[in-house]
């Protein structure tokens, strides 16, 4: 998955794909995303979950709770 962190909990869902069944593709592909990722200031999240929308629904779940838990260091004293 390919996304791009907004604000709070939100983030942007670019891509999301099966990775190749190969070790090597896999690898290959996932250190290119990697690459393309950074010159856009997003990010590369290898997320496991039955299909494309789950990943999504974790991701942001994920992000939620990141953003609830920087809140809550900063807050707290």
């Amino acid at each position: 998955m390919v996304d791009q962190w907004k604000s709070g909990g939100d983030i942007a869902i670019w891509h999301v794909e099966e990775p190749p069944t190969d070790p090597g593709e896999q690898a290959d592909a996932h250190e290119q995303q990697l690459q393309d990722a950074e010159e856009t200031f997003a990010s590369v999240n290898v997320i496991y979950a039955t299909n494309p929308q789950a990943a999504a629904d974790q991701a942001r779940r994920e992000a939620c709770e990141t953003s609830e838990r920087i809140h809550r260091d900063l807050t707290d004293p």
